[in-house]
């Protein structure tokens, strides 16, 4: 009786979540545009992924839009931390006016965070959080919530019961740790399921599928896996390609729905994705950087000494993939593959 309460419980969270988040994205394209042309950077893990890139469209429609300039500054993979500080290093030295960071550690990127802040370029925290109590505004996604939203969507795929593995992405990263608590505390809920494997890996295809290959020897037998985002969730279907398994026989539930992921669906590799409304997400944050620089203070719920700015959360399943509202979503497919073309404004990186 207790679990089937907390199955109520952590549902009806989910519900309420996406209420509140849906009413409280406001609306980017009604902001009015800036005093002057500031130089904004956007400083992002691992710029080659589809996910941050076709975000990048929305930070740069959003700059057009608003009259300011944008900067991608690409550490080039989430392992590589000390490009990151040195990236913020050097947007302090540039004396930009703002910038919008998502951390590759919620913890080791607070000092470098505020010395910029010290140095008067204000900031947005965007999609992983900062250990801060100083940050102004952040725009998010609620991780916990994501979590639970891929659990409940895989339980439901598998009927409730059979071994599951975990691909929860990279290891150290406060976004990677609340989205695997989440559908482990969902999953606990049902006898039947269970987590047979959980190991983490560098959000890159070639690592994810040797680590997916690795996990089917030992459980040939999985019935669902869940491989946290983009580039996890291809090497993930390409391993179970590879190990002769038929579309749909392992249900893949993932996180970000973009091009190759899309086709993954339609073509029944991956059962559902979480869409996260990501151009959206970028270009409130472009706007939320200005309103800070211009002394106003960002929409959104307080939290921590600033506003919170959620953005909504759904699920794309094969059947719906043709009804979805895609405005908030995706970039065009000449932006996708025409990338070296984007190259002028993007610092560092992989070009690949």
């Amino acid at each position: 009786m207790k679990k089937l309460f907390r199955t109520f419980m952590i549902l009806a969270s989910v519900v309420t979540f996406l209420f509140v988040s849906m009413a409280a994205a406001p609306d980017a394209d009604a902001r009015v545009k800036a005093k002057k042309k500031y130089k904004i950077a956007v400083v992002v893990p691992n710029g080659v992924d589809p996910y941050f890139f076709s975000k990048w469209y929305g930070s740069v429609q959003a700059a057009k839009k608003a009259g300011v300039t944008v900067t991608m500054f690409d550490a080039g993979g989430y392992e590589f931390l000390p490009k990151q500080v040195a990236h913020v290093e050097d947007i302090i030295a540039a004396k930009y006016d703002g910038m919008i960071i998502c951390p590759i550690s919620t913890k080791g990127m607070v000092n470098a965070v505020h010395k910029a802040m010290d140095k008067g370029v204000k900031v947005v925290v965007d999609n992983i959080d900062l250990d801060s109590n100083r940050v102004k505004n952040r725009v998010m996604k609620n991780s916990y919530e994501l979590g639970v939203l891929i659990a409940s969507t895989l339980a439901h795929g598998i009927n409730y019961e059979g071994k599951v593995m975990m691909l929860p992405g990279p290891s150290g990263i406060e976004m990677v740790t609340s989205m695997a608590k989440g559908f482990e505390e969902y999953m606990s809920h049902y006898p039947k399921i269970k987590i047979v494997a959980k190991e983490f890996t560098k959000s890159n295809v070639q690592h994810a599928y040797q680590t997916a290959e690795d996990l089917l020897k030992k459980h040939p037998d999985v019935k669902g896996i869940y491989p946290w985002a983009t580039l996890i969730a291809r090497g993930t279907v390409d391993a179970v390609k590879a190990a002769g398994y038929k579309p749909g026989q392992i249900k893949i539930v993932t996180h970000n729905l973009v091009v190759g992921i899309e086709k993954d669906i339609r073509d029944g590799w991956v059962h559902a994705a979480v869409l996260a409304e990501q151009i959206a997400m970028a270009s409130e944050a472009v706007y939320n950087v200005i309103d800070l620089i211009e002394g106003r203070t960002p929409p959104g719920t307080p939290y921590r000494g600033g506003t919170l700015s959620y953005i909504q959360n759904y699920m794309a399943f094969q059947h719906n993939l043709d009804i979805l509202d895609r405005s908030g979503i995706e970039a065009p497919k000449n932006w996708m593959i025409k990338r070296q073309k984007r190259a002028a404004n993007i610092v560092g990186g992989k070009r690949r």
